[in-house]
């Protein structure tokens, strides 16, 4: 991938996103039925779409207090299930969970193109300027823009966690984002999709020139050289979604800080060590 045109499309790309007004909206929950303080975001990303989002805080006031670090997660391929609930913000931590375009929540307010509804890599597929992950990637970076409007977030304090498919988007959000200062991120989709042995079931995308070209872009392998904050990373040896040496490469082109835990057991699933090893990494980095 030509270093300087992946640089220049996402410049262009936060420059476009930088011309949207965010246009949040934010409902509280009821606080009573909690120990902390949920509130329903919704903002405008790139391109207008708006996305959903939800924020949980220790504390109603944003006013009152030291400012806190912020983590920022992503649902799996599902578009649904998110890696850190709401609670762990009673960690001290303000977590905001987004569903990017089309996902989750985000569904009710932008539609994918028909055929790529969980099949996100079908969306615009032709070219880089309209791909769904151009759009997804914004939207989390559009979080970060939230964030940065709240007096109780510590501005150089935030970070990113995601599993599965969220994992290979807070790899790349974290290169193109230098806003980010760490990053957890457990057996990650779409890594070095060239070479992934898991896709080579997918003839129409890994045999298609055209979507290889486009989804280069996107690939957390041509992203993971950007990525100067701390990143924590996991693979599972028995792991057939997200292969173990598809994550070693982009792990090994990370040039920052940087650990990779890696379960010789593991399947597509949780891990509670590493689930564990992830709030020391955000502990020690942020």
């Amino acid at each position: 991938m030509d270093q300087v045109k992946l640089n220049s499309f996402w410049d262009r790309t936060r420059q476009q996103l930088a011309k949207e007004p965010i246009d949040v909206e934010i409902s509280i929950a009821d606080t009573k039925a909690h120990s902390y303080y949920p509130h329903r975001i919704t903002y405008r990303s790139l391109d207008g779409v708006k996305v959903r989002a939800y924020l949980s805080s220790p504390r109603l006031d944003e006013e009152k207090g030291p400012r806190l670090p912020a983590i920022v997660t992503a649902p799996g391929y599902s578009g649904w299930g998110m890696s850190i609930s709401l609670a762990e913000c009673q960690r001290g931590y303000i977590i905001l969970q987004v569903y990017p375009r089309g996902q989750g929540e985000s569904a009710e307010l932008w539609k994918v193109q028909p055929g790529a509804e969980k099949a996100w890599v079908n969306h615009g597929k032709h070219n880089p300027e309209g791909f769904y992950y151009q759009g997804a990637y914004a939207d989390m970076m559009r979080g970060v823009d939230y964030l940065l409007t709240r007096h109780d977030v510590d501005p150089n304090r935030i970070g990113l966690h995601g599993t599965s498919q969220a994992g290979g988007i807070v790899l790349s959000v974290g290169g193109i984002d230098p806003r980010v200062k760490a990053v957890v991120s457990h057996v990650p989709f779409l890594c070095d999709f060239r070479h992934n042995v898991a896709y080579k079931s997918c003839p129409d995308l890994v045999g298609d020139p055209v979507f290889l070209n486009t989804f280069d872009y996107f690939d957390p392998v041509n992203l993971a050289p950007l990525l100067k904050a701390p990143t924590l990373v996991s693979s599972g040896g028995k792991d057939f979604t997200c292969p173990p040496d598809a994550i070693r490469a982009v792990w090994n082109r990370l040039p920052g800080i940087k650990a990779l835990h890696h379960e010789p057991d593991l399947t597509h699933t949780t891990s509670v060590d590493f689930y564990n090893m992830g709030w020391e990494w955000f502990a020690r980095y942020l």
